[in-house]
Order: C-alpha cells, then sequence, then structure tokens
C-alpha cells in the first residue's frame, strides 16, 4: 500500500484509512439514529485487525461512533500493536450528555478523558472538531478552540482537525445569491477562527462537479497547506450496488438509514449508472471499490481515503485493487455515467450522508 507525507499532520500515512464509524454498531444520540444494524464486535474487531495486516496506518473513529464501542475495538488493536507506528483520529462536538453543550470545556476533557481511556492512549494524532454548531451566536466557538489548543500545547493531541462542506467552492462566499453562499461563508469563518490542521470532507462519485475557475475544497487545502481526510467514498455502500432498487430492507430505530431512507427514483438512476460501471470496470464488489475510490483520489493525491467496514472480509474487498489506476478516459466516462445521478441530486438536494454527525 502506497505511503505519502500529509499535508497539516507531519505524518507520513497510509493512503487509505479504516473509517471506523460502522464498527460502531447500532446507536442513538440525543435522540437521533446514528448507528448501523448488523455489527458483530469480534468481525468487526478481524476487519480492524486485517486493515491493519494491509498496511493501513490511520484509522479514524469518534466518540459518538457506537457511544464509545468504535474507540474500544481500536483499543484492542492498539494493545496488539504498535502504536507510534499508528495515526489515530478521534472526534467531540455532538455528545453532550448531561452538560449545557458539547462544546463547554469541561465536557470536552471529560469525553478527551474517555476517549483516551477508550482507546488505550495517552494522546491522539488527530482530534476533530466534530459538529459545527457552537450554540447561541457560537458562544462555546472560542472556549472550544481554546481547549483544543490547549490539549495540543500539552502534547495530548497533535493534531486539530474540523469537518468541510459536502459541497464547496471558495468562490461562492462572494456571491450572495449563491444557493450555497452561506454555507460557504460560514465555514470559512470557522476555519479562520479554528485554523484546522486537517479537514475531513465526504466526496465520492455522486459529488458534485465545480465549473472552471472554481476553487474546490481539494484547491483550497493545498493552498492554505492543510491536510485532507475524504469520506464515503463508496456512498455507504450505494456505489457497489449494495441497496438495489426493489431489494430495500428495513432498518432498526438505531440505524442512520432508518431515518432518510434513499429517494426510489435516485436508486433507480444509481442502479443503471453501477450497471454501467460494472460493464466497463467490471462488476465484482472490488472492481466497483477500484473505480470510486480512485475516482475520490483523483483530485486530493495526498489526501487520505476513509474505508467503511464491518469485517474483514470488507476491507479485503474495497482494498484489493484500490491501488491499480484508473485513466484520464475513465474519468470522463465516470463523470459522465454519474451525471444524471448529480442532475437529481441537485434537484432535489437530498442528503445521501443521512446521519450529519459522522
Amino acid at each position: 500500500m502506497d505511503h505519502h507525507d500529509m499535508p497539516g499532520l507531519g505524518r507520513r500515512v497510509s493512503r487509505f484509512g479504516a473509517g471506523c464509524w460502522t464498527i460502531g454498531g447500532p446507536a442513538v444520540n440525543n435522540g437521533t439514529p446514528i448507528g448501523w444494524d448488523g455489527v458483530d464486535e469480534d468481525a468487526a474487531y478481524e476487519g480492524l485487525v486485517r486493515a491493519h495486516e494491509l498496511g493501513v496506518t490511520v484509522f479514524d473513529t469518534a466518540d459518538v461512533y457506537g457511544l464509545g464501542r468504535s474507540e474500544r475495538l481500536i483499543g484492542r488493536l492498539l494493545r496488539e500493536t504498535t502504536r507510534k507506528n499508528l495515526v489515530i483520529s478521534s472526534k467531540v462536538g455532538y455528545f453532550a450528555g448531561t452538560a449545557r453543550h458539547p462544546y463547554l470545556p469541561s465536557q470536552i476533557h471529560r469525553q478527551f478523558a474517555t476517549t483516551l481511556d477508550n482507546l488505550g492512549t495517552d494522546y491522539l494524532d488527530l482530534y476533530h472538531l466534530h459538529s459545527g454548531d457552537f450554540g447561541d451566536r457560537d458562544t462555546y466557538l472560542q472556549p472550544a478552540i481554546d481547549t483544543a489548543v490547549q490539549l495540543r500545547d500539552r502534547g495530548l493531541i497533535r493534531a486539530i482537525g474540523m469537518r468541510a462542506p459536502h459541497r464547496f467552492a471558495l468562490e461562492w462566499a462572494d456571491h450572495p445569491s449563491h444557493p450555497h453562499a452561506a454555507d460557504t461563508r460560514r465555514f470559512l469563518h470557522l476555519l479562520r477562527s479554528v485554523r484546522p490542521d486537517v479537514l475531513t470532507v465526504r466526496h465520492n462519485l455522486m459529488s458534485p462537479r465545480y465549473s472552471p475557475g472554481e476553487t474546490d475544497i481539494f484547491a483550497f487545502a493545498r493552498a492554505e497547506g492543510i491536510g485532507v481526510l475524504i469520506k464515503q467514498v463508496l456512498g455507504q455502500g450505494l456505489l457497489l450496488g449494495t441497496r438495489r432498487t426493489g431489494s430495500e430492507r428495513a432498518f432498526s430505530a438505531c440505524d442512520h438509514r432508518s431515518s432518510k431512507p434513499v429517494d426510489p427514483d435516485l436508486l433507480r438512476l444509481l442502479d443503471d449508472a453501477v450497471d454501467r460501471i460494472g460493464r466497463r470496470f467490471g462488476a465484482a464488489p472490488h472492481d466497483l471499490a477500484r473505480a470510486a475510490v480512485q475516482y475520490a483520489l483523483h483530485d486530493a493525491p495526498k489526501a487520505v481515503a476513509l474505508i467503511g467496514f464491518r469485517d474483514a472480509s470488507q476491507i479485503s474487498t474495497t482494498l484489493a485493487r484500490a491501488d491499480e489506476p484508473i485513466t484520464d478516459e475513465d474519468m470522463d466516462f465516470l463523470h459522465d455515467v454519474m451525471s444524471p445521478v448529480r442532475e437529481k441530486m441537485t434537484d432535489s438536494q437530498p442528503d445521501t450522508d443521512a446521519h450529519r454527525k459522522n
């Protein structure tokens, strides 16, 4: 597996990382389903072991992923391997417990201590301010920043992260009539305040394309010297054809997919697109995964693509051909094939990232 130096982090990292939201299992936070059904803890742990065997060095989790279960599974792995060779990332900002707000400094300290205990480590390589909600009039923004900086100054974390918008072009901030102008300005305000070392962004075949002259999040991050983690490169399995039209199943009240089912019309368009991709690249899951992962990394060669999984078989399948590059002609083909899907999503703007807290 290829490795490279990651901007902002000052570490050499694997090109692919383990996205550990999925292994947390079912969970509810503040009345909102945030988990995943059908997770077996031992199988999930074997998936972590397999990821490590395949050369993965980046493991990304959060306090709310399974309400600590994901962190504890990674803790099992850390007891069996060399900690210094790994980049461990976790997050804070969605779990308030009985505190007034998740970003109350005392609550951040409590969550951070619990995270270290769950992981069985005495430091984090990367700690994200997970949510963009800092209270009424951003009451807790500066206190949260100060707390994170203090943790970094004490050597308890090595770098600070935050999330980027799903849709972003720098130029939108200067056009008040643009539908995403306010979100863009909000993000830039938070970024200038937090001054993160690393951003996490959702990017995959369903993500919007940008016009010539627009600065997307990857070009922006490069200019700012900020590292990037890319999440949901497989579209939560949609880009592998795992949720076909007519094969929908019910999800429990603890699974995030129960609250926002995918539009059937969008699923039909995805069915057609995945079939066409399969005819060009191969229809097996590892072939489809190769196309999706290489697409996601095309404009961000120094980023880390986070791969979700539930067991050793899934992570092995996804990574089997993920290192194999695709051509510029392949990229053009993928752009064209996914165009109807992107247009449908633009028209209705459904949130296929149904769980915004990840």
